[in-house]
């Protein structure tokens, strides 16, 4: 498990506190300690298991979203979601798995995300 508090940088390189708030067998929820309840930073991070045609596949996913509030005072989320599902089978080896967290990595850039967000593919 990781360590209950974690410090990840924002993209100013500022470290943000993340602290647990939550925990489960299968999910722990993480919230930044410079933001309060009603609108706050928040990491999750769940794992699931299945099975199918016997093979075992588990997947990771780790969540970050953050709630504002409008100008019409309504609440909204901005969220980050990544997904690392990966099959129980030795075809899959850690180097596959390495280069799959590189390429999203290097492709959510901050020009390649301006272009998704404007809906390009």
């Amino acid at each position: 498990m990781f360590n209950s508090n974690l410090s990840i940088n924002d993209a100013s390189a500022v470290a943000k506190s993340f602290n647990l708030v939550f925990q489960n067998g299968t999910e722990t929820r993480r919230q930044d300690t410079a933001t309060d309840h009603i609108t706050p930073r928040v990491m999750v991070v769940r794992h699931s298991e299945s099975t199918r045609n016997g093979i075992t596949t588990q997947r990771h996913n780790v969540l970050f979203s953050k709630r504002v509030e409008t100008a019409e005072g309504e609440f909204v989320d901005a969220v980050c979601s990544v997904a690392l599902t990966v099959p129980q089978d030795g075809a899959v080896t850690q180097a596959i798995v390495d280069d799959l967290i590189a390429f999203a990595k290097n492709f959510l850039t901050t020009g390649n995300t301006t272009q998704l967000l404007r809906g390009e593919s």
